[in-house]
């Protein structure tokens, strides 16, 4: 015997089973296994930065469970925020943990129960509400390390952009512009009669320079020639000579030694000076005596 199944059964068992799978889907991206046994504990928070149902819950980085939700007391907003932990049934939280809400780095949250045993043996039940710690994590180091610093350095920017403003609103960079603007022109000007003697004068004075180069290598070669171990023995030779001459001259040897070391000679002459002197002294004072001038012609006198 078949059984027939009407049209709107079979529609009503497919919209059943697509609720279910996406019932399972769901909670399976959100992390929550069905099918495990769960407990549920309460923690209180004044900031729940970050942290959004389906967030994990972990122990020592181990998931245990997941944020289930968060709820905010409207009718007392100093009550804080509630926030219900989804955990393993097995897990027993002794009394003393706490609930520690940490911040990740790029921007989510999570929370992280810390095991703490106050009084051994004594744990928290389900549906009980564990303390909570807020645990600003790195960026409120980063945060709390780098803010002092640029407190510090905001001072010091703003002088820093007041000295340049009026180092810019200051004529006397455009003067300086002005200044190195003529200073490249100048520049340019020497580099372009630079430019022209190089190629005009240079080619000049190197070829002025292999000549004088060429020169003092005939220099060389004819100075190679000469033989000058015949020239110094010639030089030697000579030097002996004057030597020689010299000493004669010193010993009174000779025409000249005579006339140098006779002393007679230097009296005679200074005799015959000083005789040449008197004459010339009487010939001044007695013209008549040496001279005899007659305007009429020769005298009969002898």
């Amino acid at each position: 015997m078949k059984i027939k199944i009407n049209r709107e059964l079979q529609i009503g068992l497919l919209v059943i089973v697509t609720i279910a799978i996406l019932y399972f889907g769901i909670n399976y991206l959100k992390g929550i296994n069905i099918f495990n046994p769960t407990n549920y504990f309460y923690a209180k928070f004044e900031r729940v930065d970050g942290l959004v149902a389906s967030s994990p819950v972990t122990i020592r980085g181990y998931k245990i469970g997941s944020v289930k939700s968060i709820n905010y007391n409207y009718n007392d907003p100093k009550d804080g925020v509630v926030v219900v932990l989804q955990v393993d049934d097995q897990l027993r939280v002794p009394v003393g943990s706490k609930a520690v809400l940490q911040s990740e780095l790029l921007g989510g949250a999570s929370i992280s129960l810390d095991l703490q045993s106050d009084i051994p043996g004594v744990f928290y039940k389900k549906g009980d509400t564990i303390p909570s710690v807020i645990n600003g994590g790195i960026m409120d180091a980063v945060t709390a390390e780098i803010m002092p610093r640029v407190q510090n350095i905001i001072p010091q920017l703003d002088s820093l952009i007041y000295s340049l403003r009026m180092i810019t609103e200051n004529n006397s960079i455009e003067k300086s512009l002005g200044n190195i603007q003529r200073m490249t022109a100048n520049l340019e000007s020497s580099s372009i009669s630079l430019n022209t003697m190089m190629k005009k004068d240079l080619p000049v004075i190197l070829n002025n320079v292999n000549t004088i180069t060429t020169d003092f290598s005939k220099v060389g070669q004819n100075l190679s020639r000469v033989d000058f171990h015949a020239t110094m023995q010639s030089l030697n030779h000579t030097l002996s000579n004057l030597q020689m001459i010299s000493d004669k001259v010193n010993n009174g040897e000779g025409s000249i030694g005579l006339l140098i070391n006779d002393k007679s000679l230097y009296n005679n002459l200074n005799s015959t000076m000083e005789s040449a002197n008197n004459l010339l002294l009487d010939l001044k004072s007695n013209p008549k005596r040496y001279v005899h001038f007659s305007v009429f012609g020769k005298s009969d006198k002898k």
